[in-house]
């Protein structure tokens, strides 16, 4: 069909852009053949391309024969161009607010204004100087030599963070330990807020020196790469003392709030928790062994249950080992690992 779309529509539309003897749009040459537009636009585009016919924009396209017109004949058969449209200021113009000029502004206009006429001594005698002493006193003061010194050096931030490249995993020192995704990602967090810690997430492996590391701390220097194999590259980050000696690995600063907690609740009255539906709920999911359940409601809000599945949570004190949440009109319960 395509084939005998342009064996024959080819044809047809050169003799009937010869016998129009003007510039055409699509539609009417769709017409002429009695196809739809986006049949006769393709065609259309092949006979520009084997370089047939002309295609002109003037809004909408216009379609002539090539190399029979002049360009005389060619701009009085499109339509003229249209000029080009200058935006309108959106909103209410807004009135220019009067200039007020200052006593002050018209005191030094008036000193100047004499002091350019060529009664520039007067006008310094009239600010209380005398006429040779103003003559001899230059308008401009010689800065100081500690003055210079310090406008010549640019004061720079000292960053707590030093990033410098370093070589591949192949040459990293031999006390260095490879942390853990979960020291890992607690690590950066504590660097991103640091300033020269910017651009460190997207790197995935970190080493760190074991001596640190056995004390439950994360030390001053930090190996961060892309990956873990000989060839890929290593950045080395120093951390500012001040800094890192409050740097503790994540389950040890996990132990710290376990223990303020545990203090806490010593402090306050804790009523034992009476049994019911929702205690046997976690007793049963605790004890069956699942990771992950899911909990049907029946009866009752899913936004209460959940309150009250995440009440007996705390008050058991397992929040470290269960946690609950809720999707809809379903509440899950799920181990924490």
């Amino acid at each position: 069909m395509v084939k005998n779309i342009i064996e024959t529509g080819i044809p047809k539309v050169k003799q009937y852009l010869s016998e129009r003897n003007e510039a055409l749009q699509v539609s009417e040459i769709a017409e002429h053949l009695g196809v739809v537009d986006g049949t006769a636009f393709g065609l259309l585009d092949l006979m520009c391309a084997f370089g047939i016919i002309e295609k002109v924009k003037r809004g909408r396209a216009y379609y002539f024969l090539k190399d029979v017109y002049s360009d005389e004949q060619i701009k009085a058969m499109l339509p003229p161009e249209k000029p080009p449209r200058v935006p309108r200021p959106r909103g209410r113009p807004r009135r220019p607010k009067p200039h007020r000029v200052s006593f002050k502004d018209e005191y030094l206009s008036a000193l100047e204004e004499r002091a350019s006429s060529g009664d520039g001594l007067s006008a310094l005698a009239f600010l209380s100087l005398p006429q040779e002493e103003a003559a001899e006193t230059p308008l401009t003061k010689p800065p100081l030599e500690w003055e210079k010194d310090v406008e010549s050096k640019e004061s720079k931030p000292e960053h707590l963070i030093k990033n410098e490249p370093f070589a591949t995993i192949k040459y990293l020192p031999k006390n260095v330990r490879r942390l853990s995704q979960s020291e890992t990602s607690y690590l950066k967090s504590l660097l991103k807020c640091l300033s020269g810690g910017e651009g460190l997430e997207r790197y995935n492996t970190v080493f760190s020196k074991f001596s640190a590391l056995e004390h439950g701390r994360y030390g001053e220097e930090f190996y961060f790469s892309m990956g873990s194999n000989s060839w890929d590259n290593v950045r080395k980050i120093t951390v500012d003392s001040s800094i890192s000696d409050y740097m503790v690995l994540p389950i040890i600063e996990a132990n710290r709030w376990s223990s303020w907690n545990d203090f806490l609740a010593g402090l306050k009255y804790t009523r034992r928790y009476s049994r019911g539906d929702y205690d046997e709920m976690l007793d049963n999911f605790i004890e069956s062994g699942h990771k992950l359940v899911e909990i049907a409601v029946k009866n009752r809000g899913t936004i209460y249950v959940k309150n009250m599945l995440k009440k007996k949570i705390m008050e058991r004190g397992i929040t470290d080992q269960v946690e609950t949440s809720r999707v809809d009109e379903w509440i899950y319960l799920e181990k924490i690992e």
